[in-house]
């Protein structure tokens, strides 16, 4: 049995290159809160850290787990699409949505806990790619399938 073998067919080739692109973010904003973090803890707790530190890190932290909220129910959903035989330019244009959303939702996020333009139409194309991914598999399940 030979160790790489042939592949004529890539599946799910759009959630994977979603997923990478996320999990790259994802691995970006981790860093990010991994040199905010002081290196001594005593009992579960920071010590030697300013309040302005502490605040830094715990709306770095906010950031990643609001990405972590959405992130995977959006590539399940994408995913599922996909492997339905969902129109390939439907997949696409929902995965290019939901992708741009997390980012710029991370990106506005990160430089204000308040309103920014990032934050905000992040949100926005996060929620409508989670809806058009939704509507379109309830679609796909109930009408097609």
């Amino acid at each position: 049995m030979p160790i790489m073998q042939e592949r004529t067919t890539m599946p799910l080739p759009i959630t994977l290159a979603a997923a990478s692109l996320l999990g790259l973010v994802h691995l970006f904003l981790v860093v990010r809160n991994a040199l905010a973090r002081p290196s001594k803890i005593e009992n579960g707790t920071y010590v030697e850290q300013s309040p302005e530190k502490a605040a830094i890190l715990e709306h770095r932290m906010r950031v990643v787990a609001n990405f972590t909220e959405y992130a995977p129910l959006g590539l399940i959903l994408l995913g599922l699409l996909e492997s339905s035989q969902a129109p390939h330019l439907l997949v696409l244009g929902l995965a290019i949505i939901l992708v741009l959303g997390r980012i710029l939702h991370a990106w506005g996020f990160s430089h204000t806990p308040g309103y920014s333009f990032g934050r905000l139409w992040g949100t926005l194309l996060t929620w409508f790619s989670i809806t058009g991914l939704s509507l379109s598999g309830l679609y796909v399940t109930l009408i097609m399938g």
